[in-house]
């Protein structure tokens, strides 16, 4: 891999950039933190959350990601002190639905299941600490989908 040229994006650039304190935002910081503030705010007015996520190679999605970079910002919706991490997002209910063609949520393949781990977690460090996952899994099994989506509407338990 020696002598391959690294190819630097304005993408790359963009997301190495210093975002200041919000007293000290330029226009172009306003802007970049705009839909940050409206899917905080969003979260912050919302008593429950409901969260679909599908299951894609092991992980969530790449929107699903994305906003979760968005709601993460630290001194806004966690902080750290000499006490530790603070979830600054609390009492919310959250439900996050989980879609997936095997089954992870036993057997074999829970090891793969990064999604409902990561999410608990996540939300969690956050301050979502009531949150339940429903799952309908196993719908790529033949013959199954029909059964295994049933199956996930059945658990639903609010």
């Amino acid at each position: 891999m020696r002598g391959l040229p690294l190819k630097v994006t304005s993408l790359l650039i963009d997301m190495l950039k210093y975002l200041p304190p919000a007293d000290n935002h330029t226009p172009e910081n306003k802007e970049a933190v705009k839909h940050s503030n409206q899917a905080i705010a969003e979260i912050m007015d919302a008593d429950i959350i409901v969260i679909g996520a599908p299951l894609y190679n092991f992980g969530i999605p790449s929107s699903l990601k994305a906003w979760v970079d968005h709601i993460a910002r630290a001194n806004v919706t966690f902080k750290y002190s000499e006490a530790g991490a603070e979830g600054l997002i609390k009492d919310k209910i959250v439900y996050v639905a989980i879609a997936s063609g095997a089954i992870y949520s036993n057997g074999p393949m829970q090891p793969y299941d990064f999604v409902a781990p990561y999410l608990k977690s996540l939300l969690g460090f956050l301050g979502m600490t009531d949150l339940k996952v429903f799952r309908a899994e196993g719908t790529a099994y033949p013959g199954q989908a029909e059964a295994a989506l049933q199956k996930g509407i059945d658990s639903i338990v609010l």
